[in-house]
């Protein structure tokens, strides 16, 4: 494949066109997007986020369990 200039741009664009489309059409997309605190004032606080995200990720995720 040619690198060009025109590849470096269109190549993140495409990546935060994804992105996009992600935030705003959240019922056509595979993909979902939390909030979450960056600073945490004691250790239990800061363990109590990383409980909820992981409860939230538990509860959200799907696994496809196919049977063979």
């Amino acid at each position: 494949m040619k690198v060009t200039k025109v590849t470096k741009v269109y190549r993140p664009m495409r990546k935060f066109g994804n992105l996009i489309k992600d935030l705003f059409m959240p019922k056509q997309s595979n993909h979902f997007w939390i909030r979450v605190k960056e600073i945490a004032k004691t250790k239990e606080e800061k363990e109590d986020q990383i409980f909820s995200i992981i409860e939230l990720l538990n509860n959200r995720i799907d696994v496809d369990e196919i049977q063979e």
